[in-house]
């Protein structure tokens, strides 16, 4: 939904199931709008992985620890809203170019990320 040229909801009409693990994590943990306001997304993610792991014992660390790359995977692979009928919304293009951006960071950032929640988190 939108509110003038701002994004304002983002409206999800399917019922809630359980979804692959490493994506529910990555959809929180990686968001786009909070990577690339700096690398306090990395130790927000390793509070995240912690409190998951502490709730679900039973998930498996290589789930938890392959979340910044299913993150990194899906924004790359999203085409939304770059694939929106022309002429998109400053607002959307915004959008779009922070996801491209956070993408980006994630790919960079990917061996360190892993290696310092290997290092801190998932028990």
């Amino acid at each position: 939904m939108l509110q003038g040229d701002s994004v304002a909801a983002v409206i999800d009409f399917q019922p809630p199931r359980p979804g692959f693990v490493a994506w529910e994590i990555a959809r929180i943990g990686c968001d786009p709008r909070t990577v690339i306001l700096g690398d306090q997304w990395i130790d927000g993610l390793g509070i995240l992985l912690d409190a998951y792991h502490d709730e679900h014992p039973a998930a498996r660390p290589e789930d938890l620890l392959s979340a910044v790359a299913v993150g990194c995977a899906h924004t790359l692979g999203s085409t939304f809203p770059l694939a929106e009928p022309p002429p998109i919304p400053a607002s959307l293009e915004l959008y779009a170019r922070a996801r491209h951006q956070a993408a980006l960071t994630m790919l960079d950032r990917l061996p360190d990320v892993q290696e310092r929640l290997r290092q801190g988190s998932t028990h």
